[in-house]
């Protein structure tokens, strides 16, 4: 018997950071998320994305970045550090160079995943690791 699947989509997501009013800032900016209300240090703060999804930057003084190790993501069973929430994008290029710019870690370059689409591995500036995906390129237009 199939069974429905209770769970729909992941509505939010927290974000450890260490600096709320700082990563606020860099998310704005570099990722072109928007403040959903004033800032709070002490409880964090909301940004939206394209979508309407929200992402909490949590205080987290600590540091432990959102990633872990795992052997499930390589060819060879070699140890990767993998990412926790893979996020989609129209524009893999432009954000890209934004974050670039920044001066936070990316991979050297837009990887073309053929029936994949492109992706790109970055952390943002407090370590926390993602992943962005954009849809593949419709046959006969190719990627930039």
């Amino acid at each position: 018997m199939s069974r429905k699947a209770l769970l729909k989509r992941i509505e939010c997501a927290y974000l450890p950071v260490k600096d709320v009013a700082a990563s606020a800032a860099w998310y704005e900016r570099v990722l072109g998320l928007k403040l959903r209300s004033p800032i709070d240090p002490g409880r964090g703060a909301i940004m939206i994305m394209d979508s309407g999804q929200w992402l909490f930057l949590l205080p987290c003084w600590d540091g432990h970045p959102l990633h872990f190790m795992t052997t499930g993501w390589t060819d060879d069973g070699s140890p990767f550090e993998m990412f926790p929430i893979c996020f989609e994008t129209d524009d893999i290029h432009t954000m890209y160079d934004s974050l670039q710019q920044s001066g936070v870690w990316t991979e050297e370059t837009v990887r073309d995943e053929g029936g994949c689409g492109l992706q790109l591995d970055f952390k943002d500036p407090d370590g926390n690791k993602f992943q962005v995906w954009q849809q593949p390129v419709a046959a006969g237009i190719p990627a930039q």
